[in-house]
């Protein structure tokens, strides 16, 4: 004789299972994409440097002018609201991730307690997505007020490489303000029950 309770409860577990693996795929992919975003974004930013020369007018004392150019490098370093460690640390976790969740895919075993995993995934990337709003925000407030300066300047590829950057950025805190979402589902509906 079957017995139906015991069915029903194993068909529910495997149902559940499934589930469970298509949340977790979803959120490898969601951080995948986070993971590339961070790497262009800090890449793009590391590699803006522009040299250009500018034209000076140099007064002798005889009161004639004279017109020098004159070689200036804009780098985002000199800029205290370039900073792309956000970028860093979001790649750098980002990474760490992916290789956690590939692992947990491909055996099923988490190797820390679940439930503990879901508390730091949550709040790290709540925290993760503030910071880089907030960097990203200081940065394109950076670029909107020099701007007019750089141009001056002649550095177009300076200030197109600055606002990529600063655009991918907040494309990352997208991403991240939505894995910090998946992550508390998956945490919610299948870890805390």
């Amino acid at each position: 004789m079957m017995d139906h309770k015991h069915t029903s409860g194993d068909s529910e577990a495997i149902l559940r299972s499934k589930k469970e693996v298509k949340w977790y795929m979803a959120l490898l992919g969601i951080r995948i994409v986070a993971f590339v975003l961070c790497l262009i974004a800090f890449y793009m930013l590391g590699a803006n440097e522009q040299k250009v020369l500018v034209n000076e007018e140099i007064t002798n004392w005889f009161s004639i002018g004279i017109s020098v150019k004159t070689p200036y490098e804009f780098r985002w370093y000199d800029y205290d609201e370039f900073n792309f460690s956000a970028n860093v640390i979001g790649f750098v976790y980002s990474g760490l991730q992916i290789c956690y969740l590939v692992k947990y895919l491909i055996t099923k075993n988490h190797t820390i307690n679940p439930k503990l995993q879901g508390y730091f995934n949550v709040a790290f990337e709540q925290t993760l997505a503030y910071v880089l709003i907030s960097a990203s925000s200081s940065a394109a407030t950076a670029a909107h007020l020099y701007k007019s300066y750089w141009i001056e300047h002649g550095a177009h590829k300076f200030i197109e490489m600055a606002d990529a950057s600063v655009a991918i950025s907040f494309f990352a805190f997208v991403t991240f303000a939505l894995a910090s979402l998946v992550s508390g589902f998956i945490l919610f509906r299948f870890t805390i029950t």
